[in-house]
């Protein structure tokens, strides 16, 4: 269907404004657990001018120990400078504009797939509409927004240099993997693309020199009508081979409605996990695939679609994940789905009509409502905690703030400026970038720390093929917080300069760690010889460095009673 450049571009713009209307930002500051997490190593540009934890050309793709793909921090430290914005202002001017961008290189892509308008214009509708790519591209600097961004073009000039063998295509095709590397450790499934793009080549002539060899037998009428049939049950197959072959189902054991190890309560999980992450994409892909198995004069387009779909399967493992990967395909076979069922209405345009104008509404209000609720689950910066930022970064404060929360930690971090321990916020992980942003560590330290991880251990979440032996972040936290206030081991005292305590008022005496809470020696030590600077009733904060005026006298939990 054919609808012409004004109408096309109209109704990108629609869609492009109501991807808008519908990412309107739900609170007065960022979101998400990552966000802030990216906040800090903007901030740490920002402040040192370059990045500090790039000390080898691989630190830049977060291929290097203590390292993070560094596209997304640059980017928004880039946006911070030249509009004169703070780092959280540039954050909700680039992921305002995402959302845009996004619908374009969907319907570029799909363009690529079918030169059919409507089947693009779906495409991209349900590519811009999806929850998850709604929810990612709020006001969050998380990074895997601009993966999501990136990865259809990446689809698309795969498919353009194919097809026209052109130079520039294949220039656009480098560069688009080579950022989208630095964006995010997840190009590692662009191999699994890869691959599958391969083998629809190798498909693709295979059934060229069938036709040629043996078109007596290729071109007979009831093997051309059993085809379509023959193509879709070795997808289908294929796709529960891969599922029941491997161990994906079993990370799907659990789920919001149902839990269990019976197949079909981790396949329900498992549709209800990626419906929540792509909408109504799932089911419309659905039809799109018999659609695409029917049509007639394929290209290499069909095979590599459907070979990307089954090679993906054993990826599905990474739950939390496979929403942002696996959208671009669904969205395609979707956008094939739709215009499938608006074409069979054609003969009445009024049906015709009716049933665009329904899709539509659907997968708007079917992606608004999932994520509202999405919303209501994310972490929010409250102003009380905010407030507490601004206080730090009045202080200038030097040295490090020693935090018992560490999302609240990073969180203030970010607002402030300063310097905190946990690195990692909620993650409270042991080698972080953030270590040697701080200057906790020295690119030296790293590099003679290295050692080579076993290819046996290696998998594809792993993040480098070395480690940074005696590299221990997260146990420097635990043995600080355990140790009274005066007491903490010299070599710690040297190496982080604690200077701050920040404690959450919900949580006194006690730290947070991966969801398990512990006894603080440092906390309580501090109520009786430390000076609190600061307390408004969410947080209080104590210097460690000036003595105590009036006892503080907290009322435990029984968590450390």
């Amino acid at each position: 269907m054919k609808l012409g450049r004004r109408p096309t571009s109209a109704l990108l713009a629609a869609l492009a404004c109501l991807n808008i209307l519908l990412r309107y930002p739900p609170t007065g500051h960022e979101v998400d657990v990552d966000s802030f997490f990216i906040h800090a190593l903007s901030g740490a540009i920002l402040s040192d001018g370059y990045a500090e934890w790039t000390i080898s050309p691989l630190s830049y793709f977060g291929w290097y120990p203590l390292s993070y793909p560094s596209a997304g921090p640059f980017f928004l430290v880039s946006t911070s400078l030249l509009t004169g914005m703070t780092i959280e202002a540039a954050i909700l001017i680039v992921t305002i504009a995402l959302g845009p961008a996004g619908i374009l290189g969907a319907f570029l892509m799909a363009r690529e797939v079918t030169r059919t308008d409507a089947a693009a214009l779906s495409a991209a509708m349900i590519y811009g509409l999806a929850p998850r790519f709604l929810a990612i591209t709020l006001w969050t600097a998380s990074t895997r927004n601009l993966f999501t961004i990136l990865l259809p073009v990446v689809i698309w000039a795969m498919l353009r240099a194919y097809r026209t063998r052109s130079r520039a295509a294949l220039l656009v095709l480098a560069l688009s993997v080579v950022v989208l590397a630095a964006t995010h450790r997840l190009v590692v499934l662009i191999v699994v693309v890869a691959i599958a793009f391969l083998a629809a080549i190798i498909v693709y002539l295979f059934l060229r020199l069938l036709r040629i060899r043996f078109p007596t037998i290729a071109l007979h009428n009831s093997v051309r009508r059993a085809s379509p049939h023959i193509a879709l049950l070795t997808v289908v197959a294929s796709v529960l081979v891969m599922l029941f072959a491997t161990n994906v189902l079993d990370e799907y054991s659990r789920g919001e409605i149902a839990s269990g190890s019976e197949p079909y309560i981790q396949l329900a999980n498992m549709s209800i996990s990626i419906l929540r992450s792509v909408g109504l994409a799932l089911p419309l892909s659905l039809v799109g695939l018999v659609i695409m198995t029917r049509q007639r004069n394929k290209t290499i387009v069909e095979p590599f679609l459907a070979i990307t779909l089954v090679g993906l399967v054993p990826t599905f493992f990474l739950r939390q994940y496979t929403g942002f990967y696996i959208l671009p395909f669904l969205a395609l076979f979707g956008g094939l789905g739709c215009a499938g069922l608006i074409q069979s209405a054609r003969r009445r345009p009024r049906v015709a009509a009716a049933v665009a104008v329904s899709l539509v509404v659907s997968v708007a209000a079917f992606s608004g409502y999932v994520l509202s609720i999405e919303i209501q689950r994310l972490p929010i910066l409250t102003d009380e905690t905010y407030t507490t930022g601004v206080y730090v970064n009045s202080l200038g404060a030097p040295g490090t703030m020693i935090s018992n929360h560490g999302l609240t930690g990073i969180r203030i971090a970010a607002v402030s400026g300063v310097k905190v321990l946990p690195v990692g916020g909620a993650g409270t992980t042991f080698q972080n970038p953030e270590l040697l942003a701080y200057g906790f560590y020295s690119a030296d330290e790293v590099h003679a720390r290295l050692v080579q991880v076993p290819i046996t251990s290696l998998t594809v979440e792993s993040d480098s093929i070395w480690i940074a032996s005696g590299i221990q972040a997260e146990l420097d936290w635990v043995l600080i917080m355990e140790s009274p206030y005066g007491n903490i081991p010299s070599g710690l005292e040297l190496r982080y300069t604690p200077s701050y305590y920040l404690e959450l008022n919900s949580l006194p005496g006690v730290f947070l760690a991966y969801n398990n809470y512990y006894c603080s020696n440092l906390a309580r030590s501090v109520y009786e010889s430390a000076y609190r600077i600061y307390d408004n009733g969410y947080e209080s904060i104590w210097w460690l460095y000036s003595p105590g005026i009036t006892p503080y006298a907290p009322v435990f939990t029984n968590r450390c009673a």
